[in-house]
């Protein structure tokens, strides 16, 4: 037997080293990269994208979740394409910060394949919910499978709380190392569920990457013996830990399956909850006249300028319907300017946009 410092120190080196974690953080990192140049090497005003990045159109083109054409153009690349996408440097930097800590920590305790299980499939999962409850929104980023990291280390916790907060086993030192643990992911998780009203980014992808993660988490990773602490364990502890051992893993595939085929049946457009969409978007400041970010798809719409019979411009609205808007011909049109207030036009002129929803992207 090791000593549990030589055993932690073992950990860390050689294969244990948190590969997969790294190869993430780079790839979020050219691909962020990509975006931004896609963009023209600008990002958008705040008031388009406060994440301090590209447009809504950039991303789509990087292969964001767009339910319409993940249903209606069979794209279902993009549940997996939008995982490494990223609205903006802040949603950027916060995801990588707890993608190091958190997945570079599960990687090098449980192992590459552990990581591997443990974030993409909760990623796919979140996304999937997402595209099922939101159609209406184009949303990015590697959250579902930071909170499927997140939940397995609360259920990996919860499995060995009695060891971890053992008077017998761990120490009072160790004790508060573990409070310090609990209490650091309970605030990563608020501080996300806040990110997660803003554009581009939803909470459902973090409830389903969460519960994803937790099921997961029964499964892969691996349990303090108590035995090897001197803790005896009855026959009714040893049947549970091997009957839930697989449990969670199989029960999180079939929910990803069958949520694939409740979306690819869908339409892409209608939610089947749509007071649901307050979890994942909330219009702030709330007051008339100053709102930062709006509930709606009107940063995804297109225009094209006419000139006959009468110069106007055809708006293509998120419905699908078009509408035209005079232009004054003794006015210089500047296309750039034009394209700025498409969403304005949109909310002015198009049917059917909901002003309690309103979110520009």
């Amino acid at each position: 037997y090791l000593s549990w410092t030589d055993f932690e120190d073992s950990k860390k080196k050689g294969r244990n080293r948190p590969f997969f974690t790294y190869f993430l953080l780079a790839a979020c990192t050219m691909i962020l990269i990509a975006s931004i140049a896609l963009n023209g090497w600008k990002v958008e005003q705040l008031d388009a994208n406060p994440m301090i990045g590209p447009s809504a159109q950039t991303l789509i083109r990087m292969g964001a979740k767009d339910s319409s054409l993940i249903v209606h153009e069979n794209e279902s690349w993009r549940l997996v394409s939008s995982i490494g996408l990223h609205a903006g440097l802040v949603h950027y930097f916060i995801n990588m910060l707890a993608l190091y800590f958190v997945g570079s920590a599960i990687e090098t305790s449980h192992g590459f394949i552990a990581a591997l299980i443990l974030f993409v499939i909760p990623a796919i999962g979140g996304t999937i919910l997402s595209a099922i409850f939101l159609p209406e929104y184009i949303t990015v980023g590697a959250s579902g499978g930071i909170f499927g990291l997140i939940g397995a280390c609360l259920g990996d916790i919860l499995m060995n709380w009695k060891l971890l907060f053992s008077n017998f086993v761990t120490e009072n030192a160790k004790k508060h190392r573990h409070a310090f643990v609990v209490v650091c992911l309970v605030m990563d998780i608020a501080l996300n569920s806040i990110i997660g009203l803003t554009p581009y980014v939803d909470n459902f992808t973090h409830l389903g990457g969460m519960i994803l993660g937790l099921l997961c988490g029964i499964s892969t990773m691996e349990r303090l013996s108590a035995d090897f602490f001197g803790v005896e364990q009855g026959c009714w502890s040893k049947a549970k830990q091997y009957t839930v051992r697989f449990f969670g893993l199989i029960v999180s595939v079939i929910s990803i399956v069958v949520a694939t085929i409740i979306l690819m049946n869908g339409d892409g457009e209608t939610t089947p909850c749509p007071s649901c969409t307050w979890l994942s978007c909330v219009p702030f400041p709330p007051w008339k006249g100053s709102t930062w970010w709006y509930c709606d798809d009107c940063g995804r719409v297109t225009a094209q300028i006419v000139y006959s019979p009468s110069l106007h411009l055809e708006l293509k609205c998120p419905d699908s319907t078009s509408v035209a808007i005079d232009l004054d011909p003794n006015e210089n049109l500047d296309r750039e300017d034009l394209e700025k207030h498409l969403p304005e036009y949109c909310r002015d002129f198009c049917p059917k946009i909901d002003v309690r929803r309103y979110r520009e992207l």
